[in-house]
């Protein structure tokens, strides 16, 4: 019998400048909670000036916590925004996170989705995903560059210079920093699969994330990895979903819509600010597959809402499918310290106990 693993996935919204300190502290402390538990992980994400997340840096916040929490303890960038980075700044952000963790971080990329991010940042988020392309394949060359004498010349659409050296620093593993393609399609986890990364998704129906899940191990396999390697990589892809435990499971989903009235109108007015893009409300949408303005939409794919017993039930499902890692998401939707950490607090003490063996199993 496997064991499911677990990261608490980080990324409280804030209302305004009052709140953003004591969210950051809140989140450092349910981490440190969490990880201290027995939870194996930690994602961080990638958002800027929109509210939807309040630390924004996900780097740097992760190289805080990884100085705090227990040895061991795996950390995902999930995501980094490539086109929002200069691409080599962005490679020593990786291996330096990946030094701090010793190993213990994979970074995940994704394309992002809002106007007001980009355009904050001056790029266009039209073309976000060919120039997302386009700097990872730079940030790859980059880390295979040898301080040998050769010149690495690079450009992307904003950037551009010429890599005398190396890259420093150097990962702590000989073998790089391990990467991880953020996607809700089978093309794309077929795509990381091709390429030995790690595979991020959510948002989607058990079903639909095994497939997606077998399309990523079929390529995996078929791009000549061997089974110790495709395990590994299946041992730490994930699925990640968003959680409200409380005494009954009405009570529970009264507490998720209520949540969703206030996402979604921020959501509809904050990351629709800055841009004249008539199709600026779908990008996170297309992006994330579902949104709190659609409350119905997002309690089926983006939740699992209820008493303990329900959403322990909801979670065995993923795992029949395939899933052998899940980040659960408890601080969010402008909940207080309070109202999150009793989803935090139930899922730790009710729920993390049933997908553990019991002592002495040697399965």
């Amino acid at each position: 019998m496997r064991t499911l693993r677990f990261s608490i996935y980080l990324n409280p919204q804030t209302r305004g400048r009052e709140e953003d300190v004591p969210i950051i502290e809140t989140t450092i402390g349910q981490a440190l909670q969490a990880t201290r538990a027995g939870v194996e992980g930690l994602l961080l994400t990638e958002h800027h000036f929109s509210g939807y997340n309040t630390y924004g840096n996900n780097f740097m916040l992760g190289c805080h916590l990884a100085a705090l929490t227990p040895p061991g303890t795996m950390y995902f960038m999930g995501v980094a925004v490539p086109p929002l980075h200069q691409p080599l700044r962005l490679a020593q952000s990786c291996t330096l996170l990946d030094i701090l963790t010793r190993g213990n971080c994979v970074i995940g990329f994704g394309p992002g989705g809002s106007a007001v991010e980009y355009t904050g940042l001056g790029r266009d988020p039209g073309t976000r995903r060919e120039e997302m392309m386009e700097n990872l394949d730079v940030l790859e060359a980059a880390l295979a560059k040898q301080d040998d004498g050769s010149v690495y010349d690079w450009k992307t659409r904003h950037d551009k210079g010429s890599l005398r050296t190396r890259i420093m620093p150097s990962p702590y593993s000989p073998d790089g920093v391990k990467f991880a393609r953020a996607t809700s399609t089978d093309t794309s986890a077929a795509w990381a699969g091709s390429k030995g990364w790690f595979l991020m998704t959510a948002r989607d129906l058990s079903p639909a994330v095994g497939t997606r899940l077998k399309v990523y191990t079929d390529a995996l396999v078929e791009a000549g990895y061997d089974d110790a390697y495709v395990q590994h990589r299946l041992d730490w892809s994930l699925c990640q979903k968003q959680i409200i435990i409380r005494d009954t499971d009405r009570e529970a989903e009264r507490f998720a819509r209520h949540l969703m009235v206030e996402m979604g109108e921020r959501q509809k007015r904050n990351f629709n600010q800055n841009t004249h893009d008539p199709e600026a409300a779908q990008y996170m949408k297309t992006v994330v597959s579902v949104s709190p303005q659609n409350p119905d939409e997002f309690l089926k794919y983006a939740m699992f809402v209820g008493t303990a017993d329900t959403v322990a039930e909801q979670i065995a499902e993923y795992e029949a499918a395939g899933l052998r890692h899940l980040s659960v998401l408890s601080n969010f939707g402008y909940q207080t310290a309070e109202e999150s950490g009793e989803t935090m607090d139930r899922f730790l003490d009710e729920v993390l106990p049933r997908f553990r063996k019991p002592a002495g199993d040697p399965s």
